[in-house]
């Protein structure tokens, strides 16, 4: 398998095996990485549940390859590796009292890209508490790669 990836390590483009060993050449010219098959240790070869035996009665032995997994928006390159992509460690939903008071606080990278109601922002700290004083709902997408982009549903109430 034949990656392209920009400075980031972002995945931008996938050639799965087999790849012609001219593609492979002018590809890995530009910069991309080669993720060659794995060869897996020889195993009997099995027909319709029957081990294939040769003509002294031995096992035919068959050799097989792993190819190996890469997903175009939840992986990325990092040190010449395919790495998952972290994720936010924030719920889809949060609800909270618009008081002003009551503050839901989570983790995030430092400093972290985000948008509240599609206005950019950027969060510092490594650090995001959510709080309001007027009641409505908020739609805050955080956006700091390498993480998967990651949208939160804001629900605050009014107080009782």
């Amino acid at each position: 398998m034949i990656i392209e990836h920009d400075e980031k390590g972002m995945i931008e483009h996938i050639i799965s095996d087999p790849v012609n060993e001219e593609v492979k050449a002018f590809y890995l010219a530009q910069g991309a990485i080669d993720f060659p098959p794995v060869k897996l240790p020889p195993e009997p070869a099995i027909v319709n549940g029957v081990p294939v035996l040769d003509e002294a009665g031995q096992p035919v032995m068959t050799e097989k390859v792993a190819y190996i997994k890469c997903r175009l928006t939840e992986d990325y390159i990092l040190d010449g590796a395919i790495t998952p992509r972290p994720v936010f460690d924030v719920p889809d939903e949060v609800e909270l009292i618009a008081d002003g008071v009551d503050v839901k606080t989570f983790a995030v990278p430092d400093p972290c890209e985000a948008r509240l109601d599609g206005e950019p922002m950027t969060i510092t700290g490594g650090r995001l508490d959510l709080s309001s004083d007027m009641p409505a709902e908020y739609t805050l997408e955080l956006i700091q790669w390498p993480y998967i982009e990651k949208t939160v549903k804001v629900t605050a109430h009014a107080p009782e």
